[in-house]
């Protein structure tokens, strides 16, 4: 469930982002739609900050090591 949140979340920061860009290329600087449309991307930013924050610190979500180390490398 909190990987759905976070996928979502993203895909609406791109789309408020194109949205800011259409927006300011079609209103030409007369209007504050542009404005409004990144205020909106940093408020998604922020809630999205703080759910990875929130889900690490309770423990919904685990950080993982992806890098593998060679076999002669490894701790033992």
């Amino acid at each position: 469930m909190p990987k759905l949140i976070i996928v979502v979340l993203m895909i609406l920061m791109v789309a408020s982002l194109a949205s800011a860009f259409w927006y300011m290329i079609k209103d030409r600087g007369k209007s504050d739609r542009t404005v409004k449309a990144l205020t909106l991307r940093i408020s998604i930013w922020v809630a999205l900050f703080l759910i990875l924050v929130g889900g690490v610190y309770s423990g919904l979500i685990t950080p993982s090591n992806s890098i593998r180390l060679h076999p002669s490398q490894e701790q033992q």
